[in-house]
C-alpha cells in the first residue's frame, strides 16, 4: 500500500460510514422533552399492558441518548410482556431490543431480535409491525450482509406500506433505497429516493426525516466529487438536527465535513470536524463511528508523516474493531501500522507486521487483503534491496490477482449463460409456434382468394338469370361473411393461444422465483440466525456448527442465483429500465468488456408482458456478443415515444456474414427475429466481418 493509495481507502471507508443515516426513528413518534417524568408515570402503572406500554415509550425514547439504557428497559418490557401475555407487547419490546443492539454495533443479537419480532408479526397477522420489523432487518443486513440482501426487505416493507397506504414509512423506505444505491454505486438513483424522501416528509410533516435527508444528500454529492454542494446540505443538515436534538446526524455530518476538508487538502480543518464527531459518538457510545472517525484521523496523520499519532489512532481503531468482532476491519488497521513502519524504513518490523496481518488474511480466507499484502511484502523487500524475495512474493500477488480477476469474470459468464441455456426452450416453442401460424396464414389466404374467384363468377351468373337467384346470392354473400368470421375468429384464437404459452411460461418463472425468494429464501436465512446464536450456547458442538452454517450460506446463495435467473426482481419491482441498467451493471463486472446503457424520454411503465419480452430480446443480443463476439465494447441506446419503443445496440466484436447467418439458420438471431415478431415490431440487423454488429428494432408500446 503506497501513499497515493490513501485517499481511496479514505473514499471506501466513508462510503460504508454514511450508512449509518437510516435509522427506524419514525416508528418512535414525537420527542418526550421530560424523561424524569415518563419514568415516574412507568413507575405510578400497574403490572399490565399500560406499563408495557409505558417502558416500551421510555425505551424508544432513550434510544437517542442512550441506546444501553433503553437495551435494558426494553428487556424488561419483554419480560413483562410474556409474563402478562400481551402479544403486540412482545413485538414491540422485540423490535426496540433489535434497535437498541444496532445502534451499539451487536448486529448479530439485533438481526436475531428482529427476526423474532418478524415471526411473531407474521403470526398475528399484523401488517403494520411486520412492515416495520422487514425494514429494520434491511437496516441490519446492510451492515453485515450488504446491500442486495437488504433492498429485499427493504422491498417487503414498501408492499407492505403501501397496501396500508402509510407515507410515513414509504419515505423511510425511500430513504433506505437511496442508501442501497449510495453503496453500488449508483447515485442518480440514490439522489432521486432520496429527493422522494424530502418530498414525502415535508407532506406528513417527518421533521426528523428532513434531517437525515439533508445529511444524506450531503453524503451522496461528496461521493460526486461536487464538494460545494455536499458542504451545502451537510452544514445545512446540522442546523435542522440542532432543532431537533438529533446527535448522531449531527455527528455523522462533522465526519463527513471532516472526510471532505481531507480531500481538500485542509487537514487541520479536517481533524477539527473529526474531534467534534469524536465527542458525539463518545457521548453516544457508537463504536463502529468511532472506529471509522480513528482510521481517517490516522489517514491524515500517515499523510503528514506524523508516524506516532497515526500509529495511535489505527491502536484505538485495532481495540474497537476486536470489541465489535469486525476482523476485516482490525486487520485493515493493522496493515496501516506495517505501512507505518514501512515508512520509517524499519523493513524488519514491516514484514513482522505484515506476516502476522497475511496469516489473519489466510485464516479469515480474504483473498482481497492477501492480495494487497502479496504486494505490500514485495514492495517493502524491494526497498530493502532482497531482490529475490521482493521477485518471490511478487509472483504470488500477480497469481493472486489474475486468479480473482478470473473468479469475477468466470462468475459472470456462469450467471447470464445459465440464463441463456434456460430460455432456449422457451424460445424454440415460440419459433415453432410462429412457424406453423405463417403456414396457416398463407392456407388461408389462398382459400380465400379461391373462394372468392368462385362465388364472384356464381354472382355474376346468379345476376344475369333470376332475380330470384339475387335473393339466393344475397344469402350466399351472408354465409360468405359468416365464414370469414368463423375463420378470422379461429386465426385470433390461435394467436392467443401462443400468446397465452409464452405468458403462462414468464408468469410461472415468476412464480417459481417469487416463491423460491420469498419462502425458502427467509427461511434459510433463518435457520442460518438460529445457528448462529446455537454456536454460542454449544461451544462443543461449534464446528459441526459452523460447517452447517457454511451449508446454509451456500444453500442461501444458489436459493438466490436460481431466483433471479428465473425472474429479475428488478424487472417486475420497477420496470424494464431498471432491470436493463442491472444487466449492463453485470456486464461491466467483466474488466474484459464495457458496456453503456442510454436510455431517452421519459422511462414509464409498459404491460408486464410486453416489457418481460423486450427484455429478453436485450438480454439475448447480449449473451451472443460475450459468447461469440470478443467485443470491447457494448452500446445499448433505447428512445421512448409516446407510442412506440426504439432499441439501439451495437458492439465492436469481430461481426458475422448476414447470408451465412440467414443459411444457417442461427438460434439467436431467430430468436430475436420470433420475439420482435410475436411484438409485431419490426427488425433491422446490420453486421460484416471485423466491424461488429448492430440490431435495431421498433416495437408498439401502447
Amino acid at each position: 500500500m503506497t501513499l497515493k493509495q490513501v485517499p481511496l481507502i479514505f473514499r471506501t471507508v466513508f462510503a460504508a460510514f454514511i450508512l449509518f443515516i437510516f435509522e427506524l426513528d419514525f416508528l418512535f413518534g414525537q420527542a418526550i422533552a421530560d424523561l424524569d417524568s415518563l419514568k415516574r408515570e412507568v413507575e405510578r402503572k400497574k403490572e399490565g399492558p399500560d406499563r408495557v406500554n409505558s417502558l416500551l415509550l421510555l425505551s424508544k425514547e432513550m434510544i437517542r441518548t442512550n441506546p444501553r439504557e433503553s437495551l435494558v428497559i426494553g428487556l424488561a418490557a419483554l419480560d413483562l410482556s410474556k409474563k402478562i401475555d400481551y402479544p403486540e407487547g412482545k413485538i414491540d419490546a422485540l423490535n426496540n431490543i433489535g434497535f437498541a443492539y444496532k445502534d451499539l454495533g451487536k448486529f448479530d443479537s439485533a438481526a436475531f431480535y428482529c427476526q423474532r419480532a418478524i415471526q411473531h408479526s407474521d403470526s398475528v397477522n399484523d401488517l403494520k409491525r411486520l412492515a416495520d420489523n422487514y425494514f429494520l432487518m434491511g437496516n441490519i443486513l446492510y451492515r453485515t450482509e450488504g446491500p442486495q440482501k437488504s433492498k429485499n426487505f427493504y422491498t417487503l416493507s414498501l408492499d407492505l406500506y403501501q397496501k396500508l397506504s402509510d407515507s410515513l414509512g414509504i419515505a423511510n423506505v425511500y430513504n433506505g433505497l437511496g442508501t442501497v444505491y449510495l453503496a453500488q454505486p449508483l447515485y442518480d438513483s440514490a439522489i432521486f429516493y432520496f429527493h422522494e424522501f424530502i418530498k414525502l416528509s415535508e407532506r406528513t410533516g417527518y421533521r426528523d426525516g428532513l434531517g437525515k435527508a439533508t445529511v444524506n444528500l450531503g453524503s451522496t454529492y461528496y461521493l460526486l466529487y461536487d464538494y460545494e454542494r455536499a458542504k451545502q446540505y451537510l452544514i445545512e443538515s446540522i442546523e435542522v438536527n440542532r432543532k431537533l436534538n438529533n446527535k448522531r446526524y449531527i455527528g455523522i455530518a462533522y465526519s463527513n465535513l471532516g472526510n471532505i476538508a481531507y480531500e481538500e487538502k485542509k487537514n487541520d480543518t479536517a481533524l477539527d470536524y473529526f474531534r467534534k464527531a469524536k465527542e458525539i459518538y463518545n457521548e453516544l457510545g457508537n463504536k463502529y463511528g468511532l472506529t471509522i472517525l480513528y482510521s481517517n484521523i490516522g489517514h491524515i496523520y500517515l499523510s503528514e508523516k506524523q508516524y506516532d499519532k497515526a500509529y495511535y489512532q489505527y491502536s484505538e481503531a485495532k481495540k474497537l474493531f476486536k470489541e465489535l468482532g469486525d476482523d476485516d476491519g482490525f486487520l485493515a488497521a493493522f496493515i496501516n501500522q506495517g505501512l507505518i513502519f514501512e515508512r520509517r524504513k524499519n523493513y524488519d518490523k514491516a514484514l513482522l507486521v505484515y506476516d502476522s496481518c497475511l496469516k489473519m488474511a489466510q485464516e479469515m480466507n480474504s483473498l482481497n487483503r492477501m492480495r494487497e499484502l502479496y504486494k505490500n511484502i514485495y514492495k517493502t523487500y524491494e526497498l530493502n534491496n532482497n531482490m529475490n524475495k521482493a521477485f518471490y512474493y511478487q509472483t504470488l500477488y500477480h497469481k493472486l490477482n489474475d486468479s480473482i480477476f478470473n473468479i469475477e469474470k468466470a462468475k459472470v459468464i456462469n450467471e447470464l449463460e445459465i440464463r441463456y441455456e434456460r430460455e432456449k426452450d422457451q424460445a424454440q416453442i415460440l419459433s415453432l409456434e410462429n412457424d406453423n401460424l405463417e403456414k396457416d396464414l398463407f392456407l388461408q389466404r389462398r382459400t380465400t382468394q379461391r373462394n372468392i374467384y368462385l362465388f364472384a363468377g356464381l354472382g355474376i351468373i346468379l345476376i344475369i338469370t333470376f332475380s330470384l337467384v339475387n335473393i339466393r346470392l344475397r344469402a350466399g354473400k351472408d354465409k360468405i361473411i359468416a365464414s370469414q368470421k368463423i375463420q378470422q375468429l379461429e386465426e385470433e384464437k390461435k394467436l392467443l393461444a401462443a400468446k397465452l404459452v409464452v405468458e403462462g411460461q414468464e408468469e410461472e418463472r415468476k412464480r417459481i422465483a417469487r416463491e423460491l425468494h420469498d419462502g425458502l429464501g427467509v427461511l434459510l436465512s433463518t435457520v442460518k440466525m438460529q445457528f448462529t446464536t446455537l454456536r454460542d450456547k454449544s461451544p462443543e458442538n461449534q464446528r459441526i456448527i459452523e460447517r452447517a452454517t457454511e451449508l446454509l450460506e451456500l444453500a442461501t446463495g444458489d436459493v438466490r442465483r436460481i431466483s433471479h435467473n428465473m425472474m429479475p426482481g428488478l424487472l417486475t419491482k420497477f420496470g424494464l429500465f431498471e432491470a436493463v441498467e442491472e444487466l449492463v451493471e453485470q456486464v461491466n463486472e467483466n474488466e474484459n468488456i464495457h458496456a453503456v446503457a442510454e436510455i431517452k424520454g421519459e422511462p414509464k411503465r409498459l404491460r408486464e408482458n410486453t416489457e418481460i419480452m423486450i427484455y429478453r430480446i436485450i438480454q439475448e443480443m447480449v449473451n451472443n456478443t460475450l459468447k461469440y463476439a470478443e467485443a470491447k465494447n457494448i452500446h445499448l441506446k433505447i428512445e421512448i415515444e409516446p407510442e412506440l419503443l426504439k432499441v439501439d445496440y451495437m458492439d465492436d466484436g469481430k461481426g458475422f456474414d448476414m447470408e451465412e447467418k440467414l443459411k444457417q439458420k442461427s438460434f439467436g438471431l431467430t430468436n430475436i427475429q420470433s420475439r420482435v415478431r410475436f411484438l409485431a415490431g419490426k427488425l433491422e440487423v446490420q453486421s460484416s466481418i471485423g466491424k461488429g454488429v448492430r440490431y435495431t428494432f421498433v416495437v408498439p408500446v401502447t
